[in-house]
């Protein structure tokens, strides 16, 4: 039996494997508040180390900042001394929010109609169960790597990689390069006269934070009047970036491979605005898709402001999520802003979270994915470039000369159901969870001839 009919039928042989392995994973509370001593993604990087080591495989490290905040970095040797293949996951997640909200506890994991529920289950611990148990397979089968395989599951993804993959980066950079890598950030499917398209994130967004001062002047509350409130120039600047978003900006290289699925995409800002409003309408993933792909937002998240209820606030201090395309600058961020707090009295403090990186697509690399896919799937697949519309750490291996794509496909019609991935009663199909492990396992038979 050729390697990669083996993997396959391994692979789906280790269906209740994989399954056990995500459900541990989100019961293991790893919680990253953005504060350093939270996260505690230790008990992670513990239990995949016990279950690697159970499985055999014998170069398996812990390597981190702190001793709560350990990285796993697991490597399976080739005949030749570079890294082939990278996967890269992470084991932390957001807070699970308002508990009264979640149908289950959200770190109870729970099959309910063939989905598995629980925090982290779709962002991503259940995508770190299907790389690690095909990671284990290859290892099972011996595949003949002819450059090694590594896995590491790093922490902290979700506060900006600073106890992570950014750790990682500074203090040991040579274990993040490889000839190519998968993450996180890519794989929703679309279908186009039922044959499935895929998006493949060969990039990502930029993420900054502003927080925004607003100075004004107190006074009683009774006489308004004599004071300037600093809450109605925080109000006006929402008012504006609600009403007046940072205009589009369309890539035309960018959203080529998405004529398949929408047309082509008009570039002029009107027309654009109404060619989405239409595809909503039919489509309303694919709209909000295309909208996050032409346009730098800024979004205001946090208001905070005033000292007593019968006083005229004096500060109120707004903070803004700003998601960037690669086109866009500091320098454009600041100028957008600064306009929009035209005569408010307005200090502005920009940090940077992560820049906008990206890998230069090759048509080897896609092929490569797309014959992976159609391998798992069992059918014939298109791929094409995109882009993510969140951050991930692969923006940290990039800078070693790896090539990195956000791929954990799903399922043709397995986006029916949202995976509300930082939401409450977070979940991930496990028939999505089953296909991923059936595209890493093929990915990895595949490497042996692809990947040169």
């Amino acid at each position: 039996m050729p390697m990669l009919d083996r993997m396959l039928h391994e692979a789906d042989r280790a269906r209740g494997e994989v399954l056990d392995l995500a459900k541990a994973l989100v019961r293991l509370d790893t919680t990253n508040t953005g504060a350093p001593d939270s996260g505690n993604e230790t008990l992670v990087a513990e239990f995949l180390e016990r279950y690697l080591r159970r499985a055999g495989v014998r170069d398996v490290r812990l390597l981190g900042r702190t001793p709560t905040r350990q990285n796993l970095v697991a490597t399976q040797p080739g005949a030749a001394r570079q890294i082939g293949l990278l996967f890269m996951c992470h084991s932390d997640v957001v807070p699970a929010g308002e508990r009264a909200l979640w149908k289950t506890d959200p770190f109870s994991p729970t099959v309910r109609n063939g989905r598995l529920y629980g925090r982290g289950a779709a962002d991503m611990k259940g995508t770190v169960a299907a790389m690690a148990t095909a990671f284990v397979l290859a290892h099972r089968l011996r595949v003949p790597h002819r450059a090694g395989v590594r896995f590491i599951c790093g922490a902290d993804e979700e506060a900006g990689g600073a106890y992570g993959f950014g750790w990682l980066l500074d203090k040991h950079p040579t274990l993040l390069k490889a000839q190519f890598a998968f993450n996180e950030g890519g794989g929703r499917p679309h279908l186009v006269k039922n044959a499935p398209h895929y998006g493949l994130a060969w990039g990502e967004k930029g993420r900054y934070e502003a927080h925004i001062t607003f100075a004004g002047a107190g006074a009683h509350a009774a006489m308004p009047w004599r004071g300037v409130n600093a809450l109605a120039r925080a109000a006006e600047f929402v008012r504006r970036v609600t009403e007046a978003p940072p205009p589009p900006t369309v890539d035309a290289r960018l959203l080529r491979g998405f004529r398949a699925l929408a047309g082509a995409v008009p570039a002029e800002p009107k027309r654009l605005e109404t060619f989405l409003g239409r595809l909503a309408a039919r489509n309303e993933p694919l709209a909000t898709e295309l909208r996050a792909l032409t346009r730098m937002t800024c979004t205001p998240t946090i208001v905070r402001g005033g000292n007593k209820s019968n006083s005229v606030p004096d500060r109120v201090d707004v903070t803004c999520d700003i998601r960037t395309l690669p086109r866009h600058t500091r320098a454009h961020i600041l100028r957008y802003l600064k306009a929009s707090t035209a005569g408010l009295g307005a200090t502005i403090d920009l940090q940077t979270t992560a820049e906008s990186s990206a890998t230069t697509p090759r048509a080897s690399d896609t092929d490569f994915v797309g014959l992976a896919l159609a391998a798992a799937l069992g059918s014939p697949v298109e791929v094409f470039p995109s882009l993510t519309v969140g951050f991930t750490d692969s923006r940290f291996a990039r800078p070693t000369g790896t090539r990195v794509v956000g791929f954990a496909p799903r399922r043709p019609a397995g986006m029916v159901e949202p995976e509300r991935a930082h939401g409450a009663n977070e979940s991930i199909h496990v028939e999505d969870l089953y296909l991923q492990v059936r595209f890493y396992a093929a990915a990895l038979a595949m490497a042996v001839e692809r990947l040169p």
